[in-house]
């Protein structure tokens, strides 16, 4: 007994979907460690804001971003089994343009609140993790709207702690999102 062209149809779609939805869980549990470490960068750079004068900040930053994407290249590279070949890179030179980003619009605008500076990247990287969201892997886009809605309810209601409150929200939330993405 032979089975019918739809119910060939049927399976293949079922196996294309079972491929796609692992697929996207390998890569969730691969981002799962990356999205740790940024959480842990985070979390040490906004409570090493709250300690240090504001002059000092740059170069925290410039230390903490430069082991932020040595960290992820690495581990990056780690997965290579199922990533494809050449992602540290890609991921790198992904973190590096939105650095330069926040370079470019903190240099044209000038923020005159220190507190808008402080609130800024955790807009950004809630809008950019909301886009990978919606094109790609749909966990991201709750990412970015927790990371999104913490950094206005930080610069809103937290002004007085705010670098504190985005270590904790902030670095939290990407450090918690990590476990969550390996729990997939």
């Amino acid at each position: 007994m032979g089975i019918s062209k739809s119910e060939a149809a049927s399976a293949l779609t079922d196996i294309e979907t079972a491929a796609g939805r692992s697929r996207l869980m390998k890569g969730y549990h691969h981002a799962a460690p990356i999205l740790m470490v940024w959480g842990v960068v985070w979390a040490a750079g906004y409570t090493a804001m709250g300690l240090l004068a504001p002059e000092r900040w740059g170069v925290l930053w410039l230390v903490l971003d430069v082991i932020g994407v040595g960290s992820t290249m690495l581990l990056a590279r780690r997965g290579k089994g199922t990533a494809a070949p050449g992602q540290g890179w890609k991921i790198a030179a992904g973190v590096l343009v939105i650095l330069v980003f926040f370079a470019g619009t903190f240099a044209l605008f000038r923020p005159e609140s220190t507190d808008a500076a402080i609130a800024y990247p955790g807009l950004v990287t809630g809008l950019v993790y909301a886009g990978i969201g919606i094109a790609f892997a749909p966990r991201y886009l709750w990412i970015g709207a927790a990371l999104f809605a913490a950094s206005l309810v930080g610069f809103f209601f937290f002004q007085p702690w705010l670098t504190f409150w985005m270590a904790a929200a902030g670095g939290g939330s990407l450090f918690v999102s990590g476990l969550w993405m390996r729990g997939a």
